[in-house]
């Protein structure tokens, strides 16, 4: 184990115990966010810590190459509550996010970017929306501290085409953070980028969909991972959704007639 003195983490104050469920999962993929990693750790606690709920947080690391393994990996030897899921290799985020979801534990699953730019202050907000009766509350970046041409304009048309293609009316469907009952989380719905289609995809099978507006900061260290090649992602996984969208053609009813 290493020594404590570096990093100032307590150790040894939570044990890793897996027979008894927590009451939250914090999801997080990582990818290269290795300057993030301990000050969102530290948020997060010093937040949930303050609700008094039990929680885990789950991150799933999409192949980064700068030390954030291994970040991870110190951290969850001083708290048991990290859990660290390693992919082995990079595959982006809808498959970071199937492994996630695959193994929380916690009755709702709360969903964040690792970049510090989700703010988890907003965390109880969105559990007291799902306390309230809702399946899936869903954060609104209203007021965005990104690039306006290469992910806020692009952000702002695909939300405008997915409301009017799935009916389901949401400020900001590609806002990773959110908070989701666990039962409603199934692999079929984890394809392509479809992360972002999630609130639409659980609509489909009657969840309840809320949305709040959320805080979002400028990133202060580490490098986006996005840029406009995500709008032909999109699109190709919007052919998917709409594909999935028609009805199934009607099945014959005539009978082969004897040789």
């Amino acid at each position: 184990m290493d020594s404590g003195g570096r990093s100032g983490l307590s150790q040894g104050k939570y044990v890793r115990d897996m027979s008894v469920s927590p009451e939250l999962t914090l999801l997080i993929p990582v990818h290269n966010e290795l300057e993030n990693i301990e000050p969102l750790y530290r948020r997060l606690c010093e937040v949930l810590e303050g609700t008094g709920k039990t929680f885990e947080i789950l991150m799933v690391d999409d192949g980064s190459t700068d030390g954030s393994l291994e970040k991870i990996r110190e951290l969850g030897r001083q708290d048991g509550r990290v859990h660290l899921i390693d992919l082995g290799g990079h595959f982006g985020q809808t498959p970071a996010l199937a492994a996630g979801s695959r193994r929380a534990r916690g009755a709702i699953v709360v969903m964040l970017d690792a970049d510090l730019q989700n703010d988890p202050a907003d965390i109880p907000r969105l559990l007291e929306a799902c306390h309230r009766g809702l399946d899936v509350v869903c954060g609104w970046r209203r007021r965005r501290a990104d690039c306006w041409l290469t992910r806020t304009l692009p952000s702002l048309l695909a939300n405008r085409i997915l409301s009017w293609i799935t009916g389901v009316r949401l400020h900001d469907f590609g806002c990773t953070l959110r908070a989701c009952r666990r039962e409603l989380l199934v692999p079929a719905h984890f394809w392509g980028e479809s992360h972002r289609f999630l609130p639409a995809l659980l609509a489909r099978q009657g969840a309840r969909i809320g949305e709040l507006e959320v805080t979002h900061h400028p990133r202060r260290a580490g490098r986006s991972k996005y840029g406009l090649s995500r709008v032909f992602r999109f699109l190709g996984d919007l052919v998917v959704l709409l594909r999935m969208d028609r009805p199934a053609p009607p099945q014959s009813h005539h009978r082969n007639s004897p040789v």
